[in-house]
């Protein structure tokens, strides 16, 4: 059933492309992992203002959107010097995208697949699983570790904990990308895993890009999580659509300026019941991001994603209808669980670098216009000192009671035991706040410290005050050093009340790049 709807998405996708003229740039590249530390260069970067284009939230980036956006700070460091401290930032930028980097200077692409990355991680953990449910009847049915969460489904054993990864990358053709990702743990809880945290093979009909496998995948802008669709969960095996270069609109919309769509399609598990026999099994899961960017300092995104049908849930005709437009029926008759809404970046470049995100989803909808409201609001202020060495994160974040729920799908929003969206969960206030440094070329430490009252309309609260410290060094080229240490404080833990819990954690990993 999967493969037959892959097919038809890439017969739609073949029709809406004709005509789309692919560029010498247009080159199918693979992405870059989320874990990679070129995202928190990136957003350094385009806080001191060295992008002219702006990071649109539709995460992972491809290394060949990576490579335009090392040609921009290039650029821009030539008119007004980089601080010391980012130089050797800026040279390691330049070493893992060169391949890309020759593209786009008029090379072609190199055509081989080889080891791109191998890590190891040793980590020390001591806590339980917190439940989101303070009774059987509300709530998703999945758990919460304090330092576990965004971490693509794996959850930390207890005591010692040893991971090792390996990323297998490049490029067929110039028409066609493979990625794959490999994971093996070992902990005193479950002993020994293998599992995969991406595989997938990318290639493209004129200026669309197809991709077929497992990957993790982040909408939005949040410093810990995305209300909609991110890599708290297992990755999910998909089918994705979208443009390999933005789309500049025209005519009427003109004024949306630069566009970029994203669509997937997946199945979600097929023993959903195995815990409830009110669920349904294999409900499919769509999603859908449009990206816009009116002007140099704006960019805003558009979102919509469903759990729809399933097992004994089938649609018919008359059903796609209603739910395009978001009716919905009582228990019986429902067939989908939508959430959808939109986020935004600004940038103050007026305001030492000032930048303010957001997001505002609605779980379904009522006369056509999400409801059951939840909100992010951020604020990054990339330049504390006058060289930008301090920077400050600043977050809130607010889901309702209706969050993460589903009358039909009772397990909720929750794939293999994890939330799809944000892991702070239903009805939550969090607050997060980060102060990061750069010590030298090659060192950077971060604090952290973040609240979550979690069921808040419950008689009694589940409360987590954790702080964690981050220490990231290059020990030398092509290898680099990073280290947590965390504490989190869990009062009413398991919506016990009274019963306070003290989480620790302490992790370290090395991540050589080839």
């Amino acid at each position: 059933m999967f493969w037959k709807k892959v097919l038809a998405v890439s017969l739609i996708t073949s029709a809406m492309s004709t005509g789309v003229q692919a560029s010498s740039t247009d080159v199918v590249s693979t992405n870059v992992p989320l874990t990679s530390p070129l995202y928190g260069y990136i957003e350094k970067f385009d806080g001191l203002g060295y992008l002219t284009s702006m990071p649109t939230g539709t995460k992972p980036y491809t290394r060949m959107q990576m490579a335009k956006w090392v040609e921009e700070i290039q650029a821009e460091a030539k008119k007004r010097p980089l601080p010391q401290y980012l130089l050797s930032v800026k040279a390691e930028m330049e070493r893992e995208l060169a391949p890309e980097l020759a593209v786009r200077a008029g090379g072609k692409i190199k055509t081989d697949i080889t080891l791109k990355e191998f890590r190891l991680e040793a980590a020390s953990y001591s806590g339980d699983f917190l439940r989101y449910r303070m009774d059987a009847g509300s709530g998703p049915r999945a758990t919460y570790q304090p330092f576990g969460n965004n971490n693509n489904g794996y959850r930390y054993g207890q005591n010692g904990n040893f991971i090792a990864s390996a990323r297998i990358a490049g490029n067929l053709s110039h028409d066609v990308a493979i990625a794959l990702e490999p994971r093996f743990s070992y902990d005193g809880d479950r002993n020994e895993d293998v599992s995969l945290i991406s595989g997938y093979i990318k290639t493209r009909i004129n200026g669309t890009a197809i991709q077929i496998g497992k990957e993790p995948v982040f909408w939005g802008h949040g410093a810990t999580g995305s209300l909609i669709l991110g890599n708290n969960m297992e990755p999910l095996t998909s089918i994705k659509l979208s443009n390999i270069e933005p789309y500049e609109t025209k005519g009427f919309f003109r004024f949306l300026g630069e566009m970029n769509l994203t669509a997937l399609y997946s199945e979600l598990e097929n023993d959903r019941t195995k815990h409830n026999a009110q669920e349904v099994n294999n409900p499919s899961y769509v999603a859908i991001r449009g990206n816009f960017t009116p002007k140099d300092n704006i960019t805003f995104g558009l979102s919509f994603a469903s759990m729809v049908g399933g097992e004994g849930k089938g649609m018919s005709r008359s059903d796609y209808w209603d739910w395009v437009l978001g009716r919905n029926d009582e228990a019986a008759d429902d067939k989908w669980n939508n959430i959808a809404g939109w986020d935004f970046k600004i940038r103050l470049p007026h305001l030492r670098g000032t930048q303010v995100y957001g997001e505002f989803y609605g779980e379904d909808q009522v006369n056509y216009h999400p409801a059951k409201i939840a909100k992010r609001i951020g604020i990054y202020l990339p330049r504390l000192n006058q060289d930008g060495a301090w920077d400050l994160t600043l977050e809130y974040a607010q889901t309702n009671r209706s969050w993460y729920s589903h009358q039909l799908y009772k397990n909720g929003y929750v794939y293999k035991g994890n939330i799809i969206g944000d892991p702070m969960g239903y009805d939550s206030k969090q607050y997060y706040l980060k102060i990061g440094h750069y010590l030298n070329k090659k060192s950077q430490i971060s604090f952290n410290a973040q609240h979550t009252a979690m069921n808040q309309s419950s008689s009694i609260q589940q409360t987590v005050k954790a702080g964690w410290l981050q220490y990231q060094t290059q020990l030398k080229d092509q290898l680099l050093l990073t280290g947590t240490l965390g504490l989190a404080k869990v009062d009413n833990a398991d919506f016990t009340n009274g019963h306070n819990e003290t989480n620790h954690f302490a992790g370290m990993s090395l991540n050589w790049s080839y």
